[in-house]
């Protein structure tokens, strides 16, 4: 009866919009790296901790009054609250039960009610034991005035800030892979300890050397020598004991050196990958991200408009000199192989992503990465360029939304230039931006007021704009050529390619952006 009734709440709240709203909340304030509110609530509860450890600490001498009370208190309850919000998103045990009794069912046998009690206890077990969980349970002990022992807590109150600092710890992350590197060196140490504490003790403990009256003192001044630190309390006044010490001060500046070597090494090894990871984050936050695929002399003309139009973009390419370039202009860049998995998926799939632009000089590798974004996501817009005439019917099968051929296309403008020099001159002055005159889209959004109104109604033309071509839904292939002005109604997401004065039109956009703010 019991294992029904919990199979059957875990359905229930499988199918509630609401309880996954807010627990898909809970996640974004908590966990999620990506979310746009967790830095902001990490920031408040960094300022809870120090605030609530700098209370405590006056506390030991000075007597609070009860306004600071009330602070510790409400901060303490934040803290249990933030305790059992992980608590609670720590795992799915909704899925868990379901499955379980899908796999019963299957079975043709019945949920055990003891089974679906050994199913959350060892999920809730799992987390209420793992590090993290201790010190945040152990940093509100503090709090409990009546057992004043508890203070030396006060510690793991600040350990809690670890939690919050995103570089500590990937710092600690990359040292936890030196784990036999760091065995290795602590065995060492304890061996040396001992074996010198040993000699010490044997040679200087029995009524040679006042200081050491135990073996304890002999340890103690084993890892005071050992790392180099030599306070100076007790020094050896046999020979055998100095000539051990000269050894054993050696020795310790040759731990140290391979402590500070597989330290190095490790942030060596991993400082570009946390370099990419904050590069993905720092992606991750953008709307409508363009992602350009090759940085050549093709890869650069374009960035450097697409910054001129203030587009959020990014670089991808695995040439150093070419990374190093997007560098020293301040693009945001990733370096990593075009044609690998992880890279598109980390790159192109995880974001918001519109547009994809590749631009390298290998058709194969353009194809490459053609078929596996429109595999996975077909309605990112593609542009690819290509090289070689043979290879258009391939990108256009692999559903290349715009083919760009570089050396055609160069050919094309120096036959315009050569036939109609003065045209392409004022062409050129248009598309590079060299006068006020420019050409630009305008977006008609669903609730603008251009809905169902003419050209010469909204008076674009009374502002010097001319409405060259109408994108029908935004689409090359309802493509509207000089739309008659009276006619012609705009309609909800048409794009409306224009040419006129630069202020004019963005007038034109501003006014439309601030019937939606």
């Amino acid at each position: 009866m019991l294992a029904k009734l919990i199979v059957s709440f875990a359905y229930l709240l499988d199918s509630s919009k609401s309880y996954k709203r807010v627990k898909s909340f809970a996640y974004d304030l908590l966990e999620n790296e990506k979310s746009k509110i967790k830095p902001y609530f990490d920031a408040f509860i960094i300022f809870l901790v120090i605030l609530t450890v700098s209370i405590l600490i006056y506390d030991i001498a000075h007597h609070l009054s009860y306004h600071f009370e009330i602070i510790e208190n409400v901060a303490v309850s934040i803290f249990i609250l933030e305790w059992l919000g992980r608590f609670w998103i720590h795992d799915d045990l909704r899925y868990l039960i379901i499955k379980y009794h899908e796999e019963q069912l299957e079975l043709k046998k019945r949920p055990k009610f003891i089974d679906i009690i050994k199913i959350i206890f060892r999920q809730k077990m799992k987390y209420i034991f793992s590090p993290m969980s201790i010190i945040d349970l152990l940093a509100i002990l503090p709090t409990y005035r009546p057992l004043r022992i508890l203070r030396v807590f006060l510690i793991f109150r600040l350990l809690k800030i670890f939690r919050y600092t995103k570089n500590i710890n990937i710092f600690f992350k990359i040292l936890s892979e030196k784990k036999f590197e760091f065995n290795f060196l602590f065995v060492i140490g304890i061996f040396a300890v001992f074996m010198s504490a040993t000699i010490m003790y044997v040679f200087e403990g029995i009524g040679n050397n006042p200081n050491i009256k135990s073996y304890i003192d002999a340890i103690y001044w084993s890892i005071i020598t050992i790392s180099t630190v030599g306070y100076g309390d007790i020094t050896p006044v046999t020979l055998t004991g100095k000539i051990l010490t000269f050894f054993l001060v050696a020795g310790g500046f040759g731990i140290l050196v391979l402590a500070t070597s597989i330290v190095t090494n490790a942030l060596s090894d991993k400082i570009e990958v946390v370099r990419e990871n904050q590069l993905l984050s720092k992606a991750s936050k953008l709307s409508e991200l363009i992602v350009v695929f090759g940085f050549g002399r093709m890869g650069m003309a374009l960035c450097s408009e697409l910054h001129l139009d203030k587009k959020n973009f990014i670089v991808v390419d695995n040439s150093d000199e070419s990374i190093e370039k997007a560098k020293e202009l301040g693009y945001l860049y990733m370096k990593a192989d075009a044609a690998d998995y992880v890279a598109i998926n980390n790159i192109v799939f995880r974001n918001d992503v519109k547009k994809v632009v590749i631009t390298t000089e290998n058709d194969a590798l353009n194809l490459s990465i053609l078929l596996t974004i429109k595999a996975e996501k077909s309605d990112i817009e593609v542009i690819v360029r290509a090289n070689n005439d043979e290879n258009r019917k391939k990108f256009k099968i692999a559903k290349a939304d715009f083919i760009i051929f570089p050396y055609e296309t160069v050919a094309e403008v120096a036959v315009e230039y050569i036939g109609n020099a003065v045209k392409f001159d004022a062409i050129e002055n248009i598309i590079l931006r060299k006068s006020d005159i420019t050409l630009d889209e305008i977006h008609i959004f669903d609730g603008s007021s251009m809905v169902g109104k003419s050209i010469s109604e909204i008076g674009l033309n009374k502002m010097s704009i001319t409405t060259l071509a109408i994108l029908k839904n935004g689409s090359s292939r309802n493509f509207i050529f000089n739309p008659d002005c009276n006619e012609y109604k705009f309609e909800v997401n048409d794009d409306v390619v224009v040419i006129g004065n630069k202020e004019n039109i963005n007038t034109v956009k501003k006014s439309i952006t601030r019937q939606f703010t």
